[in-house]
């Protein structure tokens, strides 16, 4: 993955959509816990954004790896950031030398 704003952003927003959806599986309960980890995620995305900016790349590639350490439980959603391209759109699976 690219150490770009987008980069974060997107693996931040697949979290977030992520414990979005906890949420709302769990409501009414879950409440506290989804507060925790969504204020984590968003202070790691703020970070990592902050670290960019200060050309800081070495602590921007540990940000972004806490991030997308919390994105991890969710590695078969189709669309979990490690699945797309560094563009952020899905792999074409027509293009030639492509896996299925």
């Amino acid at each position: 993955m690219t150490l770009d704003l987008q980069t974060g952003v997107r693996v931040y927003q697949f979290v977030a959509d992520r414990l979005d959806d906890r949420r709302h599986d769990q409501y009414p309960d879950g409440r506290e816990e989804y507060e925790t980890d969504w204020a984590a995620a968003h202070d790691l995305e703020k970070a990592f954004a902050e670290a960019v900016h200060a050309d800081e790349f070495g602590t921007a590639e540990h940000l972004l790896q806490q991030l997308r350490d919390m994105a991890a439980p969710w590695q078969d959603h189709p669309h979990h950031p490690d699945n797309h391209t560094d563009d952020g759109r899905l792999p074409d699976d027509t293009a030639p030398g492509s896996q299925p």
